[in-house]
């Protein structure tokens, strides 16, 4: 526990160190600031550059507007740059040949690769959390009260989707020595299991793209069975990922 403990302290110093910690929280931080903010001026901005003798008769905004917002910001943009942050995760070690200097330390292989992890899953906890909080009282500031404990729900749902995407690309970095590599399999990864899985009839059942799909049913209702298969499946895609994680690293030969 001691290991771990240490190394996860390095870890969170070493993504404070190189700004990916700052890189992510931009990016959340300005979903959650600016979704409702679009969503508010949306409209008005539509309006202003239809043409001449063309109406646009749109509803008026509301919070639902703000989390359609929030969701692709967060889905789309924000998942993008952390597949591209995290693909760094393994390979930065091996490349800037630090692993052979740690790997000389009574530091089991396991725990290092569990470190990395374990730290990623902290500093995003705490960011999007932090996030979520914002752009709720953005969202309720400019529109009006909506149900506190269902976006509970729908943002502990969006997290998980986020922890599977950034658990399978932490794996690829470690099978890979090219972040860039490792990012591109990350991005393909996430639009199987966030798109393309939801259009084959036999596992759309079980697809995550569910929890992002169907965001707006879990405002409105909280929990529901729907959920159950999805969230199985995040969970099972994140435990393979450190499983395999672990296994690899453990044989893998470290360049001196």
């Amino acid at each position: 526990m001691g290991q771990l403990l240490n190394l996860v302290k390095k870890d969170l110093a070493e993504q404070w160190r190189t700004k990916k910690i700052l890189i992510i929280a931009v990016v959340l931080m300005f979903s959650a600031i600016a979704s409702p903010i679009l969503a508010k001026i949306m409209p008005e901005i539509l309006k202003s550059v239809s043409t001449q003798g063309i109406t646009i008769t749109l509803p008026d905004p509301s919070y639902k507007d703000a989390i359609d917002q929030f969701i692709k910001n967060v889905s789309q943009i924000g998942l993008l740059v952390l597949v591209f942050v995290v693909a760094s995760a393994m390979t930065d070690e091996k490349n800037k040949r630090t692993l052979e200097i740690v790997m000389t330390k009574p530091i089991s292989r396991q725990i290092f690769v569990l470190s990395k992890y374990v730290a990623y899953f902290i500093s995003l906890a705490i960011i999007f959390t932090i996030s979520s909080l914002i752009f709720y009282q953005y969202s309720v500031d400019i529109f009006s009260e909506y149900s506190w404990n269902n976006f509970i729900i729908m943002s502990k749902c969006i997290f998980a989707f986020i922890i599977m995407v950034v658990s399978f690309t932490i794996m690829v970095s470690t099978l890979v020595k090219n972040s860039i590599v490792a990012g591109g399999i990350g991005f393909v990864f996430y639009l199987l299991f966030g798109t393309i899985l939801s259009m084959i009839q036999v596992v759309k059942d079980y697809s995550p793209n569910i929890i992002l799909s169907n965001y707006q049913e879990i405002l409105k209702s909280g929990y529901n069975d729907d959920l159950a298969k999805p969230l199985l499946v995040i969970v099972l895609v994140v435990i393979f990922s450190i499983s395999i994680s672990m296994l690899v690293f453990r044989h893998q030969e470290i360049e001196k």
